[in-house]
């Protein structure tokens, strides 16, 4: 497979670099589409549902950048090297069985049916970016300096965002969507910026962190915002290798946490909620038992009845092949509305029982060999790359791995890849990793290249290299 990779990625390569050599310091169509797919993703991350919104039904913002990358990646001639990547091909093959489950419902449940397929088909956006990666290699390096920005912005701005775009009683003064941003979207994109910092990816003072554990501080009331938090950043402290870094702030935090903790020490939140080490431990305890949050249990309750009367009706029910299809509304189907009180509730809270529920066992098992193959891709490219002395290339391998773990866990306690807001974000992260791969095994299959990677590690192992360096590493 990694074979396939390279010799995909070095055929695209060269068909790219040679019609682009005149043009190297004009922005193309190419660049402007990069620069547009940035800016929704900002867009998301910090409005949240307000950015959503924006267009005109049914075409909004984000279906307007899918309908124009997909144009770009036609143009780009890459959609044949793209091919050559096993999670990719598993994508798609994935798409076809989501398709085939809800052209069936369009006609009974209208828009509905493709929006709720979207959960999937905005893998679309995983070609796309790997298209473009493949196209011009070079937008990595745009791509890194880019985040690197957004990171030390969204650091210590993510937990005032989630406040300020949460006051509940804006929504009822005002016809139009608000900003929106939710506490699980936020404590992603936190992870994705600490990680970012933590692996030397970017540069981040001492107050930078002081901000961002505030901001990781005003989000984890959620259950899913503070483990889409904090398994990432403990999952990069292990494979970054970063433990003797992260002692003495994990012991100062700690103590800080267990004199607060004896001091019962609460901050008032809007909304009616709190900020304390008594609602830390709560979360903690409600995911592996009882906690004496009544609100927390009864719903971590209703979550796990909805889950088991999806497993009895697919797996060993009448749905085991085909799941009920994307478009009717599961809530209302499986019996689980009222228990809510919601009306616009349509999924289960969880996108992996939200697959399986629409897509029946099938489904589940390509959701699930997609991202096991995604994974294995960028766990060997992180093995490769430090074989070659390349570290801050595993370092960019490390940080995909966990952003996308974040909008995982995310996805596990929320309605989360459904959306554009973090569902885009994710297949974009998903497409980056498959693309960088690519990149990095057609850079490596070349000789010079080779033999100047291994000059570098010998001659500057500990030189800290900037963002701009990383192409020129390999």
């Amino acid at each position: 497979m990694e074979g396939a990779l390279a010799v995909g990625a070095n055929w695209a390569l060269t068909e790219a670099s040679a019609g682009r050599r005149l043009k190297r310091d004009r922005p193309d169509l190419h660049d402007r589409y990069v620069g547009l797919l940035f800016f929704t993703l900002v867009g998301y991350a910090t409005l949240g549902k307000g950015f959503a919104y924006l267009g005109v039904p049914p075409l909004f913002i984000g279906e307007i950048v899918l309908i124009l990358g997909l144009a770009s990646l036609l143009v780009s001639g890459c959609w044949i090297a793209i091919a050559t990547s096993l999670p990719n091909l598993l994508l798609l093959t994935l798409m076809v069985w989501v398709m085939a489950r809800t052209l069936p419902y369009v006609r009974e449940y209208g828009i509905d049916a493709p929006r709720d397929s979207m959960i999937v088909m905005y893998g679309l956006f995983a070609l796309i970016v790997t298209g473009l990666l493949v196209e011009k290699p070079t937008s990595l390096i745009r791509t890194l300096t880019s985040y690197s920005r957004f990171a030390w912005f969204f650091g210590w701005a993510g937990g005032p965002i989630y406040h300020l775009t949460n006051p509940g009683f804006l929504t009822v003064v005002v016809p139009f969507q608000l900003p929106q941003v939710r506490a699980g979207e936020a404590g992603v994109h936190l992870a994705g910026a600490a990680v970012f910092m933590l692996l030397g990816l970017g540069r981040a003072s001492r107050t930078w962190w002081l901000l961002l554990l505030a901001s990781v501080v005003m989000v984890v009331p959620s259950r899913a915002a503070m483990l889409s938090c904090l398994v990432p950043l403990a999952l990069a402290v292990i494979l970054g290798g970063k433990i003797r870094r992260v002692l003495p702030g994990l012991a100062a935090g700690g103590a800080l946490l267990a004199v607060a903790y004896a001091a019962n020490l609460e901050v008032e939140l809007p909304l009616g909620r709190s900020v304390g080490p008594a609602q830390m431990v709560d979360n903690v305890a409600s995911l592996f038992g009882r906690s004496d949050a009544s609100n927390l249990d009864g719903t971590k309750t209703w979550r796990l009845r909805w889950w088991e009367a999806i497993r009895n009706y697919t797996l060993h029910g009448d749905y085991f092949w085909t799941g009920k299809g994307f478009g009717v509304n599961l809530a209302e189907s499986d019996g689980f509305l009222l228990e809510k009180g919601a009306s616009s509730l349509r999924s289960p809270h969880n996108g992996h029982m939200s697959i399986l529920a629409r897509a029946g066992v099938p489904g589940l098992i390509l959701w699930i060999a997609t991202g096991v193959a995604w994974y294995v891709v960028l766990g060997a490219a992180i093995v490769r790359a430090r074989r070659q002395g390349l570290e801050r290339w595993a370092c960019v391998f490390i940080w995909l791995i966990c952003y996308a773990s974040g909008a995982l866990i995310n996805a596990s306690f929320d309605v989360a890849l459904e959306g554009p807001m973090l569902g885009i974000w994710f297949w974009s992260i998903f497409g980056l990793g498959i693309g960088a791969v690519m990149v990095f095994d057609a850079q490596l299959a070349l000789p010079s290249r080779r033999h100047r990677s291994r000059q570098t590690a010998r001659e500057q192992p500990k030189r800290h290299h900037d963002t701009s360096d990383l192409i020129n590493l390999v």
